[in-house]
């Protein structure tokens, strides 16, 4: 795949921040410090030069920061080849190829979560890469050049930052045998403000490297690291970095601390192991380019604690909460990486049980924690959609691993949730009663009654415990069983010939067709669990949502169409479009 101009694929191993790679291989993204909700998002001093006479910079536009740029060539990117977690550009250059990659690889945790990047690098030429220092704040930055036995490179720290700074930690740049220029201040005074020298690289092989540079004290430099070397064939560098901080967003450490000491122990390891991504997506052509590349979230939005705690936020930015679950959210994510880290994501998906409060399942594991749990992101009343996703996760879990042990564990508050959801029935159909706004993942959007979303879902997590106690060899009980015949037959009678309608309260309904009202029929049958509704309703609902949907919308299916074609505009959520729940529906 080719990306867009403005597209970007971000690097970085799982929990430890990335770097967002641009088609024209610059970075305006970068978040490696604990920083996932707050990128740094401009970013000089990074480049790849072909050193000569007249330095060749492999990226577009290495100027723009640049008041007055000296003479310099640009190569041509002939093409950009993208499949998250790799990048390739392609030259019409000596350098031919520059490939960018992080090593995430299935069942293989340790080394899926490296804090860092190779740089694979094929052609001929004198190869030099630079990159920032962003350890700590400016003052105490310091660079040092460092060689080993096993690496040699280019160690960027901070002498003065504080361990509850995010920033509190080291990043490194190096290859085998690089030749170093450990300090060169690229954010200088010009004429009508401060500017990056990029000068550096007409004069890089005639210039004397110190070993070591330190910002003075007051000063607003910015200082880089450079390291080069003659590449005859292919050469592989690699940027590690490594996070020692414990701010107050994230006290929780790194897995990767299990295993190095710092960003060099992880250079030279990486080099050593000369480790490739390996993710077995059984699929072709633009659904193997969707899936792969709809798994950066593990780069971007992901925290893998040094107890090995797996969490992602909802969102970064707008809702920072941890592990939201409900209309396929972490819920949802968990069938991708249930094939990739099924470990982690079985202790994930217990940690909810852990947390329930009688049955009641939390909405995520809390704001920019995973010890604070939040039940319902606005808790009017209980929320019907969280106890079944919940269930659902857990039989999931045992269903693609065969492990029985995971419903040994959960049995009970399964039961109690199972429980807790029946008490919800007012009206003894047998389905948990909506109660209006702000008591499912709709926010708020106002249910009542018997809602088809709600009711899907419980029926199916109803089934779901069934299947569970007779896999443990227990008999269910019999009220249980009653109650799913009754649920259904309450279930059908939303069924208006087309599809299931939003809700009904007495004379009260809403007819809209909802995107998800089979949202408990797509975790049945991936779960393999018998059907909770006649089979041909359902073909036939899933085709009204489709063609209802896709002539409201030219661009998705939204979340609720009226029965005369329109979008609902009841309330932003319905109005929108879920491309997770589109994705299910598909």
């Amino acid at each position: 795949m080719r990306p867009k101009e403005h597209q970007a694929i971000p690097l970085g191993g799982i929990g430890a921040g990335y770097i967002a790679f641009y088609p024209d291989l610059t970075i305006e993204r970068i978040a490696i410090f604990n920083d996932w909700a707050n990128p740094a998002k401009i970013v000089r001093g990074f480049h790849l030069v072909l050193l000569g006479e007249r330095p060749i910079f492999l990226q577009g536009n290495p100027g723009r920061n640049v008041e007055s740029p000296p003479a310099y060539e640009v190569a041509e990117i002939a093409s950009v080849d993208a499949e998250w977690p790799r990048i390739k550009y392609v030259f019409n250059s000596p350098v031919r190829e520059v490939e960018v990659y992080a090593p995430i690889r299935a069942g293989d945790l340790k080394n899926s979560s490296l804090p860092l990047i190779y740089i694979r690098v094929r052609g001929r030429g004198t190869l030099a890469i630079s990159f920032p220092n962003l350890a700590g704040r400016r003052w105490g930055r310091a660079n040092f050049s460092v060689h080993t036995p096993k690496v040699d490179g280019v160690l960027m720290t901070n002498l003065k930052a504080h361990p509850a700074d995010p920033a509190y930690g080291e990043i490194f740049l190096g290859c085998r045998g690089c030749r170093t220029y450990a300090g060169h201040p690229y954010w200088v005074p010009a004429h009508r403000g401060m500017t990056e020298d990029i000068s550096v690289f007409a004069k890089l092989r005639a210039l004397e490297d110190s070993g070591r540079y330190y910002i003075d004290p007051y000063a607003r430099e910015e200082v880089a690291g450079i390291v080069w070397k003659e590449v005859e064939g292919e050469e592989l560098f690699v940027l590690s970095w490594y996070a020692r901080g414990r701010p107050h967003h994230y006290p929780y450490g790194h897995y990767y601390e299990n295993y190095f000491q710092s960003s060099i122990d992880i250079a030279e390891y990486a080099l050593e192991a000369r480790l490739e991504p390996a993710l077995p997506i059984e699929a072709g052509g633009w659904l193997r380019e969707a899936l792969a590349n709809g798994l950066y979230v593990l780069s971007t939005t992901s925290w893998l604690t040094k107890d090995g705690r797996l969490a992602f936020y909802e969102s970064p930015y707008v809702a920072p909460l941890m592990n939201t679950i409900g209309s396929f959210t972490w819920d949802g994510l968990g069938f991708a990486l249930l094939q990739l880290f099924p470990d982690a994501v079985v202790k994930a998906d217990e940690a909810f049980g852990l947390y329930s409060r009688d049955g009641e399942i939390p909405h995520d594991l809390g704001e920019e924690t995973i010890e604070s749990p939040i039940y319902g992101a606005s808790h009017v009343a209980p929320w019907k959609d969280l106890a079944p996703t919940w269930i659902l996760m857990i039989y999931r879990d045992y269903y693609f691993t065969g492990d029985s042990a995971i419903l040994a564990r959960n049995a009970e508050r399964m039961k109690r949730s199972i429980d807790w959801l029946i008490s919800l029935d007012k009206d003894g159909d047998c389905i948990p009663d909506s109660e209006g706004g702000y008591d499912n993942s709709y926010d708020g959007t106002h249910m009542y009654g018997r809602s088809s979303y709600i009711a899907s879902l419980f029926l199916c997590a109803l089934t779901a415990y069934v299947k569970a106690m007779e896999a443990l060899g227990r008999q269910p009980d019999r009220r249980y069983l009653d109650c799913l015949e009754r649920g259904k037959r309450a279930f059908d009678e939303l069924w208006n010939g087309r599809y299931f309608i939003m809700w009904v309260r007495g004379r009260e309904k809403n007819e809209s067709c909802l995107s998800s009202q089979l949202a408990g029929q797509f975790w049945c049958d991936m779960l393999d669990l018998p059907p909770i509704a006649d089979p041909r309703k359902i073909e036939t609902a899933l085709r009204y949502i489709y063609e209802l949907g896709m002539k409201a919308s030219m661009y998705c299916i939204p979340n609720a169409v009226m029965p005369n074609g329109e979008v609902s505009n009841e309330t932003p959520q319905l109005r929108s479009c879920w491309t997770r729940v589109n994705f299910a529906l598909a």
